[in-house]
């Protein structure tokens, strides 16, 4: 049976040995993949500038320039290049150290024609995922400005969303969930009930319990937050980004990341205190870096993301945020605890669906939290909105975390990868 990949652009392979680049070529070609070659880590990077690769082959020992200053070199310009390293170093320690730069696989000398391709066809349906990620996101941009500008002008009609408005029954049905639970829009409507079924009627007058009339005058309260959480949520969808960038340090995102943790252990301390969720001090990263930010936006990300690690949080955890850099991006990463038996996390098969506008993944643990600024349903997507814009990348997703207990437990890591300029 023939073996055929499809990837969009050849790949380029980096082998100082004659013999060894002819080899993995007509492999490739074999596998119906086209491939271009270079001696050289230095005449790869010229060939690199100049042609899209799907990925790059690399040698590790090689004269000029060897593998690791090629592939540390590559990812400065273009950090999401994918590698794979063909060494005849199987020094545990190397393959260790290689593997640290963020490249796909490891690959042994001599080369096996099954195990390439195996690798091959996993960086092809990556390669294929990542498009239609990025597909979706364009569309999910520009569906969820339409949807905003929608809610604000026309919130008058939710009782009767379908007769009005020509939405997906997923989107509707997520946006009804979001206005109808919990606190703010839902009770008031559910209090307006009351009302109506209460309600005595004398000559021109109605006589209402006080109780519910004071009860309605509470939550109005919660529906002009609802409101003003909605503008500042289209306030970042219309920002022109570009105007607002600038140079940032890395102490300066500290600072962005402790301002944001001492608001929430203010503002927050008794609902804090009720779960026992503590968030230690977050440590200030050992090298310096710069990235291009807008900080008002990005000080909002770090905000909501702490929110949501405390909402979804587990009673008597602790939430952690760590600052590092890799492959050319500066990784803020936050890591909290969750109860399996009342939220799942974040399991594989939810990863994008939880950045949608207004999807819901578990039912509405908490939506009252002071300083809260985007609208219900709508945290996530912003957030990845935002680091979009940024050129960065936003993931959450659970994990096996070994370093909390004597047992490895599930847990939920967010990360924000912006990329670092000089």
């Amino acid at each position: 049976m023939a073996l055929r990949l499809n990837l969009h652009n050849p790949i380029l392979i980096i082998e100082d040995q004659e013999e060894n680049r002819d080899l993995i070529v007509r492999l490739a070609k074999s596998f119906g993949v086209e491939a271009d070659t270079a001696a050289d880590g230095k005449v790869g990077c010229e060939m690199a500038e100049k042609k899209d690769y799907s990925l790059y082959l690399v040698d590790l020992e090689m004269p000029v320039m060897n593998g690791f200053d090629f592939i540390k070199q590559i990812k400065e310009k273009k950090p999401e290049s994918l590698f794979i390293v063909v060494s005849g170093n199987d020094v545990p320690e190397i393959i260790i150290e290689v593997m640290k730069l963020g490249i796909f696989d490891y690959l042994i000398k001599p080369i096996d024609r099954e195990r390439l391709y195996q690798v091959l066809d996993r960086i092809s349906e990556y390669i294929r995922l990542k498009e239609s990620e990025r597909i979706l996101i364009q569309e999910n941009e520009e569906r969820l400005k339409a949807q905003l500008n929608w809610i604000l002008y026309k919130q008058s009609w939710l009782t009767d969303l379908e007769k009005n408005i020509d939405l997906s029954k997923s989107t509707l049905n997520n946006l009804k969930q979001s206005f109808f639970s919990g606190g703010g829009f839902g009770a008031i409507v559910s209090i307006v009930e009351m009302l109506q079924a209460s309600a005595k009627k004398e000559e021109t007058t109605y006589n209402f319990s006080s109780d519910i009339v004071e009860l309605l005058f509470e939550n109005i309260y919660y529906t002009k937050k609802g409101l003003l959480s909605l503008e500042k949520s289209l306030e970042i969808l219309n920002k022109n980004f570009q105007n607002s960038f600038q140079k940032i340090n890395s102490t300066q995102i500290h600072h962005l990341l402790e301002k944001s943790r001492l608001r929430l252990e203010s503002s927050n301390e008794q609902y804090k205190q009720k779960k026992n969720v503590t968030i230690p001090q977050i440590s200030l990263p050992s090298n310096g870096y710069h990235i291009n930010a807008d900080i008002d936006s990005l000080n909002r990300t770090f905000n909501e993301l702490l929110i949501n690690s405390l909402k979804y949080s587990s009673n008597n955890s602790v939430i952690n945020v760590y600052i590092s850099a890799s492959g050319g991006y500066l990784n803020i990463n936050m890591k909290n605890e969750f109860d399996p038996q009342s939220v799942p996390g974040i399991p594989k098969n939810k990863e994008l669906m939880v950045k949608q506008p207004f999807y819901r993944l578990a039912g509405f643990v908490h939506e009252n939290l002071e300083d809260e600024e985007y609208f219900t349903g709508l945290g996530l997507t912003i957030v990845d909105f935002v680091i979009k814009k940024h050129g960065g990348i936003f993931s959450i997703h659970n994990v096996i975390d070994h370093s909390i207990g004597e047992k490895p437990i599930e847990v939920v890591l967010a990360t924000v990868s912006l990329p670092i300029v000089d």
